[in-house]
């Protein structure tokens, strides 16, 4: 994995300043490509106080809200339960030294859901949200508990030291249709700097369950630090109970909008697998890397 620590070195643009906590010992690298779940936040903690509560980093809070398609169909509760609930992701970022310079890694990762309570935005589930002063109501726990289950199909398909990928499963406006695709997101953290990065890009699922995932589309997005995400949702039109909404109705208009970065060849080899394994994870690094700098030098040449 040299080529990793290589590839983190020089990533340094995607960056949010992180509060970081010294530790004593670097840990031992590793990769882990098994799927798995990721770490769930703790009920109770208020986002914009995470480090108070071992979270050195925002990475993302999502604020969802129906914008498209047949909007005026359905009841107006159904837009104020949409927006309710906010999608939050934080991580824990560590620095130790080596050879006499620190270095950082990516100690943890964990997604939840987050609401305003008493005006602060709170980390919250179901079970807990009475006893940290959320008055819900019975619709309101069951969309919450929905929320909850679909964070167990949030799955981590490959873990670094230093970098997190995992997939979310999404219902997409594709082509005027809602489809259900794949959001592959990967995270890392710059050994040098602590920086943390994100690149987030559609997979089409295909028929084929054996075989690999396809690239719904020419580019990835880059997203900024602490990225604020203004999720619009497309309502499709209903039928004769149409003012029942459904899950099936609502689905994403876009992949989270950042910068666009196109694919590299080497990127593309890869960036669609569905499993992974040693070699994939050095194209991947390769690839991405290889990304970012055409990004770089495309920019460089426009200004």
């Amino acid at each position: 994995m040299r080529g990793l620590a290589v590839w983190m070195a020089c990533c340094g643009l995607v960056v949010c300043q992180t509060a970081l906590q010294a530790e004593n010992r670097f840990p031992e690298r590793y990769l882990k490509l098994e799927p798995q779940t990721l770490e769930m936040i703790q009920p109770g903690v208020v986002v914009d106080r995470h480090a108070e509560y071992g979270w050195s980093d925002l990475v993302t809070i999502v604020h969802p809200r129906l914008g498209s398609g047949a909007v005026d169909s359905i009841p107006d509760f159904a837009g104020r339960y949409a927006s309710m609930f906010k999608f939050t992701m934080l991580a824990n970022v560590k620095q130790a030294p080596v050879d006499g310079k620190p270095q950082y890694w990516l100690d943890r990762l964990g997604i939840g859901f987050a609401m305003k309570v008493d005006g602060k935005m709170t980390i919250l589930t179901k079970s807990t949200a009475k006893q940290l002063g959320a008055e819900l109501g019975m619709i309101e726990r069951g969309v919450l508990g929905g929320n909850e289950d679909c964070l167990k199909d949030v799955v981590q398909i490959a873990r670094t030291e230093r970098l997190v990928m995992f997939d979310v499963k999404a219902n997409m406006l594709n082509q005027n249709k809602h489809r259900m695709m794949t959001l592959r997101h990967l995270i890392w953290v710059s050994p040098n700097t602590g920086r943390l990065g994100m690149l987030v890009w559609l997979l089409d699922d295909g028929e084929d369950e054996e075989a690999d995932y396809k690239l719904a589309e020419e580019h990835m997005q880059l997203l900024p630090p602490g990225y604020q995400e203004d999720r619009v949702i497309h309502v499709s039109e209903g039928g004769l109970l149409s003012r029942i909404p459904t899950p099936d109705r609502f689905a994403l208009v876009s992949v989270p909008p950042g910068t666009p970065v196109p694919f590299s060849d080497v990127m593309r080899s890869v960036a669609a697998r569905k499993s992974f394994d040693r070699e994939d994870m050095q194209h991947l690094v390769v690839g991405v890397g290889q990304s970012i700098a055409g990004l770089k030098a495309r920019v460089a040449q426009n200004r």
